[in-house]
């Protein structure tokens, strides 16, 4: 009994953002029963054993839309990091667990090994899954398409300026069409952003 308590705490604890289930750096160390910043130390030292897909920061947007669901990040605990938040892939923690090479670490890392097993099956299982990964494909595929019109605009914007030949209206209606655009992708991505970035654990769902 103890040990399905112990497995689910840490479920509850893994969130699913860009994709990717992962723990936060805080959390992370609780369970490893060190200090965030002896943790993120050991991980600075051995960075070269962290690439994206084992750890990644968060951004200030990521960090706020996570903040803004989580009522312990909401309190003075979660409010005044320093710097932005590390997250750890399943392989991340594992690697964490070596580096550390405590018992306690070892002992945990079993855990959330199955807690992430477990956390996968859920969220597959979700009905909306499909739903999420298609609007993220939508989005990526949008933004890739925009940042590359923006930079062949800029581009000509450019050329046409050192030839002098860019009138200083034409100029300012072209960034304001620029303007334009750019709000609209961001309405798109703010009108899903909160159910597509971040996932946390539905306990309604896979506890039959």
């Amino acid at each position: 009994m103890e040990n399905n308590s112990e497995l689910n705490s840490i479920e509850n604890k893994i969130i699913t953002i860009r994709g990717q289930q992962v723990l936060l750096d805080r959390d992370l160390a609780t369970l490893y029963q060190v200090t965030t910043k002896r943790l993120n130390e050991q991980v600075k030292r051995n960075i070269q054993k962290f690439p994206s897909d084992f750890m990644f920061q968060l951004t200030q947007d990521e960090w706020a839309s996570l903040r803004s669901q989580n009522a312990t990040l909401k309190s003075k605990r979660g409010q005044h990091r320093k710097y932005l938040p590390f997250v750890f892939t399943e392989i991340g923690c594992n690697t964490v667990s070596g580096i550390l090479n405590s018992d306690v670490a070892n002992a945990r890392s079993i855990f959330i090994h199955r807690a992430f097993v477990a956390m996968k099956n859920q969220i597959f299982s979700n009905p909306n899954y499909e739903l999420l990964r298609e609007k993220l494909f939508r989005l990526q595929a949008e933004t890739k398409l925009f940042n590359a019109k923006t930079d062949t605009l800029q581009a000509e914007m450019l050329a046409l300026k050192k030839e002098h030949k860019l009138d200083l209206n034409v100029q300012n209606m072209e960034i304001n069409n620029l303007n334009e655009k750019m709000n609209e992708l961001l309405t798109v991505f703010n009108t899903f952003k909160d159910s597509s970035i971040i996932i946390k654990k539905d306990n309604r769902i896979g506890r039959g």
